[in-house]
């Protein structure tokens, strides 16, 4: 009876872990660029009370008797699927329609990468997030240049203010990253790498499956509130059963106490 408050006390824990992380994508659910976490689980080690075949002369007829000792939340998962392109008709936002990232450089000049394509021009013309994150490798325009124009493939084109010619002032790369999953979110829609997210690759737009740009969109959160309220349903009857199981295991351990002889 002991050991059942311990593992209905892991239960509870872990279907709490559960609900912070479906709480947590519920909040983003319109965060420009938001991956959703899901949260996976791992039975504990078991008490072998005999094991298979023991005593038995063939060694093979006896079932063994095993008691597990409950759960803990394994890992946390980001699902990476491409969330909805929304429109904008802002010219300096910028969605991809792939699976490839932008970097970005961090105010310590660490690389970090985003699927937020939310940008706007910095003090000194150059294309950044909405935190002052520049894109890396830089883009950046001319002063008084209109009529920004980026292309699927990355190419960045303004209108000259001078000539009033149209001028190509860099191309817009992507990233691919052999495992997203091992990336590790940091706040602001940004990721930096890992040794778990694998070697990161510099692609063209449009070549070896990083997508496309499209501009005047941003890509949505891939939260889908049907399947989270689904989940939130299913951890919550969890955490009931849990919590059940927990005052009957009190319970019996009250009753074994106070028996007479």
């Amino acid at each position: 009876m002991i050991g059942a408050l311990w593992t209905s006390a892991s239960g509870l824990l872990s279907q709490r872990a559960a609900v912070d992380a479906i709480s947590n994508n519920v909040a983003n659910v319109s965060t420009t660029g938001f991956k959703r976490s899901i949260t996976q689980f791992q039975d504990l080690s078991y008490m072998q009370a005999n094991a298979l075949g023991e005593f038995e002369p063939d060694n093979s007829s006896r079932t063994g008797i095993s008691i597990g000792t409950g759960v803990r939340v394994a890992s946390t998962q980001r699902i990476f699927n491409q969330g909805r392109l929304e429109a904008t008709d802002n010219p300096y936002d910028v969605a991809i329609d792939g699976a490839g990232f932008f970097r970005v450089q961090l105010p310590d000049g660490t690389p970090a990468y985003t699927r937020d394509g939310s940008f706007n021009a910095d003090s000194t013309g150059k294309l950044a997030t909405p935190q002052g994150y520049t894109l890396d490798p830089a883009i950046t325009l001319p002063e008084g240049a209109t009529d920004l124009n980026i292309l699927p493939n990355g190419q960045v084109r303004v209108v000259d203010v001078e000539t009033g010619e149209l001028r190509e002032v860099g191309t817009i790369t992507l990233f691919k990253v052999d495992n997203p999953n091992g990336l590790l979110a940091v706040g602001e829609n940004v990721f930096v790498p890992t040794v778990a997210s694998g070697n990161v690759v510099e692609e063209i737009p449009e070549s070896d499956g990083v997508g496309r740009l499209t501009q005047g969109f941003v890509e949505g959160s891939n939260v889908e509130l049907a399947d989270e309220m689904t989940q939130l349903v299913i951890a919550q009857r969890a955490y009931e059963v849990n919590s059940r199981a927990l005052k009957t295991a009190e319970e019996m351990l009250m009753l074994a106490t106070n028996i007479r002889a």
